[in-house]
């Protein structure tokens, strides 16, 4: 996604995309059928969304016979550093430490994501040296 302008994901593309990301790839079809508990689209709806997600750069489509296969465009974690980025500009300006201190009080967060996030923190090391 650096390469392009990056595009808002919705709650609708974010499904699409969860789906593909776990089947590495799939026809309009087979994604209505990943989605249709959650969301229970029409073949027809999926891949209208489908080819609006392809202009959107989001994914890759190409044709297999008389088929549409689709393919994720964007790797997992650059659509959620996307969302991330986008999210503290909305929300917090930009300023990224409001945000975490704010994640850090308002979170529901496990002792063990806890001790991760610690983990994580400490091999940071101060003002963001590190890995």
């Amino acid at each position: 996604m650096a390469d392009r302008k990056e595009a808002t994901i919705h709650a609708t593309e974010w499904d699409v995309l969860e789906a593909l990301w776990k089947a590495e790839r799939g026809t309009a079809r087979e994604m209505a059928e990943a989605l249709a508990k959650k969301r229970g689209w029409a073949v027809s709806t999926v891949k209208t969304l489908l080819d609006r997600m392809v202009a959107k750069g989001l994914v890759h489509a190409r044709q297999v016979g008389n088929v549409w296969e689709y393919t994720p465009a964007v790797p997992r974690a650059d659509a959620r550093r996307s969302a991330w980025t986008e999210f503290v500009q909305k929300a917090f300006g930009g300023a990224t430490a409001p945000a975490l201190q704010f994640l850090a009080t308002e979170a529901k967060v496990s002792k063990k994501e806890l001790a991760e996030l610690r983990a994580l923190l400490d091999k940071k090391g101060p003002k963001g040296e590190g890995t």
